[in-house]
């Protein structure tokens, strides 16, 4: 059993595009017994997984207490329990990292987003102290457009937050990625997104790396 939060101080840079992606890469590829949490009060998880119908339990929680109740308790049933949180690092958030095995920081290449990202990442390091280096905690980078000054620009900020991961495969901007949540689908369902399809399968094979 693992939890696996998705987090970051701000909204837009494709946090839950992402958590969905990898929830239905367990559960429906790797074959995983997976539950969701939806910390999120937008619902924009639960909504996206409630139109795909993956027969997986989803639960929209947003009170930290709730949180610190149910965490424990869902993930002792699955292989994992993943967590998307809202687009801000307020109390639930702080619960949520307070019980996972590891945070997942996506960031766009933007110099605003660089400093959200380097706000994520300093509570994820006060947590760790508290709980003697968990969560386990890594960052890339998302919505990136291939071969920019700006990209490779971020890739060096990014260099420069110490103590935390950089995963290395990067998800490049794509309209059907950005179209996939009006359709209720994944890149995986989707035509002509094959290259995309195995970008987010490399960012994943490397989440579940560090997570071991």
């Amino acid at each position: 059993m693992s939890t696996i939060c998705f987090c970051n101080l701000k909204g837009g840079v494709g946090k839950s595009t992402t958590c969905v992606h990898f929830i239905y890469w367990l559960s429906q590829i790797k074959k995983k017994n997976v539950a969701v949490i939806d910390a999120d009060g937008q619902s924009s998880t639960s909504n996206w997984l409630e139109v795909m119908q993956l027969k997986i339990p989803v639960y929209h929680i947003t009170d930290p207490d709730e949180l610190a109740d149910q965490v424990p308790e869902l993930e002792q049933d699955v292989n994992y329990l993943v967590i998307d949180n809202a687009g801000n690092l307020g109390d639930a958030t702080r619960c949520t990292l307070l019980t996972a095995s590891l945070a997942v920081i996506p960031v766009t290449p933007s110099g605003l987003d660089m400093m959200s990202a380097a706000s994520a990442v300093r509570m994820v390091k006060q947590i760790q102290k508290a709980r003697k280096g968990l969560p386990s905690a890594g960052i890339f980078i998302n919505r990136a457009i291939k071969n920019t000054k700006l990209l490779k620009e971020s890739q060096q900020l990014l260099t420069e937050i110490e103590g935390i991961n950089i995963f290395k495969q990067v998800i490049y901007q794509k309209q059907m990625i950005a179209d996939s949540f009006l359709q209720g689908s994944t890149v995986w369902q989707m035509k002509g997104v094959k290259d995309a399809a195995q970008d987010y399968d490399k960012l994943f094979r490397e989440i579940l790396r560090m997570d071991k």
